[in-house]
């Protein structure tokens, strides 16, 4: 019997690839979806179900979709509002939204904990300079949610050693047109003009794969 194991899924390159990757390794995965009230959501939600689709023969449970609303608390971001978006030559630490991994843990963990699944997987990569995605951050909240919750659930992430073009060519056989990275998208289409586009235009370059994603902004 394969071992089950959440996957936190966006929709995104890096998410989506680790997804395929524990369903070949003959895991049985449950992908989860975290509905916070962001800009890109719906479109999300469309490219994940869209990728998820082209997956055949694999132990894949039904999309879970959660919800755990943060506009209140974080009403004036621009992940929220769809103003200022950081633009493609803005830095990388531009794209952080405060607690973001905290709080998918959190709804993931009490997820897991009611259908007695043991692991939890997420993509965060190697270059992400953010206080939620280091490793010692994971382990703290593995020890947290053993504490709280009363059950040893394993934070798996297996890409945090990766760039973003090393995901991409471990992924290169995959329906990759099929995921988003955009926070601007107008359903499939990315804009092309905002950082998250960025990294993902410099990062199918840095691979030498051909990039199957729509931009409305051409570069």
């Amino acid at each position: 019997m394969p071992s089950r194991i959440a996957v936190l899924a966006s929709g995104g390159l890096d998410s989506s690839v680790l997804l395929a990757t524990l369903a070949r390794r003959k895991r049985h995965v449950f992908p989860m979806y975290v509905r916070a009230g962001l800009r890109w959501e719906a479109e999300e939600l469309l490219a994940l179900r869209k990728f998820v689709k082209t997956l055949h023969g694999f132990r894949i449970a039904a999309l879970e979709i959660l919800d755990l609303p943060m506009a209140d608390v974080a009403a004036n971001h621009w992940s929220v509002t769809g103003r200022g978006v950081p633009g493609y030559r803005a830095a990388t630490s531009s794209n952080y939204i405060v607690g973001r991994n905290l709080s998918l843990l959190v709804k993931a963990a009490v997820f897991c904990a009611h259908h007695r699944i043991g692991e939890i997987a997420m993509a965060p990569l190697g270059a992400n300079p953010f206080p939620d995605a280091r490793p010692q951050f994971f382990r703290a909240v593995e020890r947290a949610i053993e504490l709280g919750i009363g059950l040893p659930i394993k934070i798996r992430v297996p890409f945090v050693g990766l760039s973003k073009a090393q995901v991409i060519r471990r992924g290169r056989d995959l329906a990759l047109g099929f995921t988003l990275s955009c926070a601007r998208p107008r359903g499939l289409v990315h804009c092309g003009a905002c950082t998250k586009c960025a990294e993902r235009i410099t990062a199918f370059r840095a691979a030498g794969v051909v990039d199957p994603t729509r931009y409305r902004a051409a570069r």
